[in-house]
């Protein structure tokens, strides 16, 4: 049996989305599905691009901590130098205060053996002036004049006067030599006092000194830690948002060629599908199913619901098409109402994942499978197992994300359970 033009048309159209990765039952419900997943493809490079502005603004912020770690370093470095110059300066000093409080113990010793000397020459001194005391004392008081009397003429009482005078002006000349010797004795001491205090003066500088010298080495020693881990701290910055920078427009590319992909996909469909619509023979669009579907995870509850919201994974805006059901590794996932497999999908956001084909334009999605248990063109009964659920592709745990699309509009699930039928509505 030859095809007809409009057979042929379908098959091409077929094709065509079978191309794009995408198989569906009827050209309309194609052709929604396609318009759907770009607009979802243009709404996840709108975050990106958002995110990627996030990022230029994280290395922006990361270039200025590099610039503000240099200014850090520069005065790191500056207070380094100063620390090791006071370092410098208060050993120098403290070696200048070292000689000092040498040199005054070396005074301070010489000081004492002079005053030793001096102390023994006025011992002596006072035993000859103790000796001519005891001669006046034993020969009486008019000593001196028994000796002028007696003597026979005028030259000899000169000669006498002569002596008695001498004697009298070396014992007072003893007792100034006495004095004098006292005084500087006491001299001496105050001295030595003096010297004592400037050693000890001298001792205490220099341990100030040496002090001030370890405490000026300890901060120049931290202030080169401080270069090292401003420099480290800098390196980081930079890397780590160039490594985010470069990690978004990765991600930002790979949606553009699928955007284009897309595109060109869905040029080709409409092309096919109006030229089977041209020959009056396109099948028309059922109307939307009514009544309910089976949960595809029974005994489990619904987690997070469709709409806009923060990517858990990449942090930026996204809009979530479906509803996540949480369960382990592992638990059976089944079909939520009788159909046949359009897609599997592997790898990519979704993991492992598989679109299933219902009457009247419903199509429902399960992704993040640990496992698939079907193959595509096969059919399902209600209730048959789809996969396993798991966290493959871009999950943060075990659950199944679960979509319900009419004509390829998302739908949220929750209007099949009870709730109003509506959009997702992003």
């Amino acid at each position: 049996m030859v095809p007809s033009r409009t057979g042929i048309a379908v098959s091409l159209a077929c094709a065509l989305m079978a191309s794009a990765g995408l198989v569906a039952p009827t050209h309309a419900a194609d052709l929604g599905e396609i318009k759907s997943e770009q607009s979802q493809v243009q709404l996840s490079l709108k975050s990106t691009t958002q995110a990627l502005g996030k990022a230029n603004t994280k290395l922006q912020k990361a270039v200025n901590a590099a610039a503000k770690a240099q200014r850090s370093l520069v005065q790191a470095k500056i207070l380094k130098k100063a620390a090791l110059r006071e370092s410098k300066e208060a050993s120098a000093v403290a070696d200048s205060a070292r000689v000092d409080s040498e040199y005054a113990k070396s005074s301070l010793i010489l000081g004492t053996r002079a005053l030793t000397r001096l102390e023994r020459k006025l011992d002596a001194q006072r035993a000859d002036i103790e000796d001519v005391a005891r001669a006046v004392y034993q020969q009486g008081p008019l000593n001196e004049v028994a000796i002028l009397m007696s003597a026979q003429d005028p030259a000899d009482f000169t000669a006498r006067m002569v002596a008695v005078n001498y004697v009298s002006r070396e014992q007072q000349s003893m007792e100034r030599v006495i004095l004098v010797s006292s005084a500087d004795a006491e001299m001496q001491e105050v001295k030595l006092t003096a010297l004592s205090e400037k050693a000890t003066t001298a001792q205490a500088q220099a341990d100030r000194e040496l002090r001030k010298s370890r405490v000026a080495l300890t901060a120049a020693k931290k202030q080169q830690r401080a270069v090292v881990q401003l420099r480290k701290d800098k390196r980081q910055a930079v890397k780590s948002a160039k490594k985010y920078k470069g990690k978004i427009k990765n991600r930002y590319e790979r949606l553009k060629r699928e955007e284009r992909k897309l595109k060109l996909a869905a040029r080709k469909a409409v092309a096919a599908a109006r030229e089977a619509a041209a020959q009056g023979t396109a099948p028309q669009n059922a109307q939307s199913p009514s009544g309910s579907l089976i949960w595809p995870l029974p005994g489990r509850s619904r987690g997070g619901g469709v709409g806009p919201r923060i990517h858990p994974i990449y942090g930026h805006n996204s809009c979530h098409t479906g509803i996540d059901i949480g369960a382990p590794s592992g638990t059976k996932v089944q079909a939520a109402d009788q159909g046949s497999v359009a897609t599997i999908t592997r790898g990519g956001p979704y993991g492992n994942a598989v679109l299933v084909v219902h009457s009247g334009g419903l199509t429902t999605f399960y992704a993040h499978l640990s496992s698939t248990s079907v193959k595509v063109g096969q059919s399902l009964n209600r209730g048959q197992e789809v996969g396993k659920v798991g966290s493959t592709g871009w999950s943060t745990g075990p659950h199944l994300h679960f979509e319900t699309r009419l004509d390829g509009t998302p739908y949220d699930p929750m209007g099949w359970y009870g709730a109003a039928m509506r959009a997702v509505p992003c």
